[in-house]
């Protein structure tokens, strides 16, 4: 029986030097590559000149993180080269996180950076989907050519797999937004605005607001004019917390009260997805008020609230337009 029982130790512990040795030879673990990745899209259509991403894209199922995105193969529909998607561009990025807290243009712009880059390029480890602001209609072909096919790789060390012919048809450029082809859109909501000869309530559509680029600067004026297009003092909207109504700076009234002007930095709002209080997350917003007394002593508050973007750097210019009446101001 002893001796039998000191040929069995003998065979584990030789067993475990050959595991062991083997065990040198074996390949590295491999990380998992699952066959059910994929987009959750393959057409994309970035209206051009701003900044779009496309995230949340990419479901990589029970693949193993991270994998690793190449941007390839990039056509034309018809198959030609489209050397204008390969070429390096000098893009504005975000070096340090914008926060709507900045006090001045410097500080803003000192926290971007100017960098060679693609025009359409995928995050190298996210697969997110990237058009820089510096693409236009004049680099891009646009709706309603067919744009552009191309091939994304997606590998890690446990493989690789391409997605073919996916679609990228960019939209020409728009300065702004809302926009509207007749010139004008209306205010986004209006509550308790009255007309100064009806002393009705008064609706969206019998305001125009116009969007007009009147230079190359970094500006933007808000200006009300009445029906005969004469100013409407800015003074009458006395509840409009004025320093708020965008992140500009040095704020200056005209001397007659027709006009409030602002330093800013393009595009507006600076990044859509950073939810300040000059923005909703998604677009700029501006609010102008203003209360009367009404009959039997109320107050009377009447706000005028207008969501928008500009997208294309210069000197604008928002003229809100009572293109039937004036808005009426004073007590009864």
């Amino acid at each position: 029986m002893k001796r039998i029982y000191i040929n069995s130790i003998a065979i584990v512990i030789l067993s475990a030097i050959v595991c062991i040795g083997c065990k040198k030879n074996f390949p590295e673990d491999l990380d998992a590559f699952s066959l059910d990745m994929n987009f959750t899209s393959s057409e994309y259509k970035p209206v051009l000149g701003r900044t779009t991403y496309f995230s949340g894209n990419f479901n990589p199922g029970q693949t193993t993180l991270p994998l690793t995105f190449r941007i390839s193969a990039v056509r034309t529909h018809e198959g030609k080269a489209a050397p204008e998607l390969q070429k390096l561009f000098p893009v504005s990025v975000w070096k340090d996180r914008y926060t709507g807290e900045e006090t001045s243009l410097e500080q803003i712009n000192a926290k971007r950076e100017t960098v060679m880059r693609p025009l359409w390029e995928i995050g190298e480890h996210s697969g997110n989907f990237i058009m820089h602001s510096y693409a236009n209609s004049n680099i891009l072909k646009t709706f309603p050519d067919s744009g552009y096919l191309f091939d994304v790789e997606v590998s890690s060390n446990g493989g690789k797999r391409f997605f073919r012919d996916m679609k990228l048809m960019p939209e020409k450029e728009r300065s702004y937004e809302p926009y509207n082809d007749n010139g004008s859109v209306s205010p986004m909501f209006m509550i308790g605005v009255r007309g100064d000869s009806t002393r009705t309530l008064m609706a969206g559509s019998d305001i125009k607001v116009w969007f007009n680029k009147v230079g190359e600067g970094n500006s933007l004026t808000f200006k009300f004019l009445d029906p005969d297009l004469k100013p409407i003092k800015l003074s009458k909207f006395n509840t409009t917390k004025w320093e708020d109504l965008v992140h500009g700076f040095n704020m200056t009234f005209a001397s007659d009260s027709s006009s409030v002007r602002y330093d800013v930095a393009y595009p507006i709002p600076l990044v859509p997805t950073i939810k300040t209080k000059y923005n909703n997350g998604a677009l700029a917003q501006c609010m102008f008020s203003y209360n009367r007394t009404a009959f039997g002593g109320m107050r009377e508050i009447s706000i005028i609230g207008m969501n928008y973007t500009i997208l294309e750097k210069g000197d604008w210019e928002m003229i809100y337009y009572f293109s039937n009446e004036a808005p009426l101001f004073d007590n009864d």
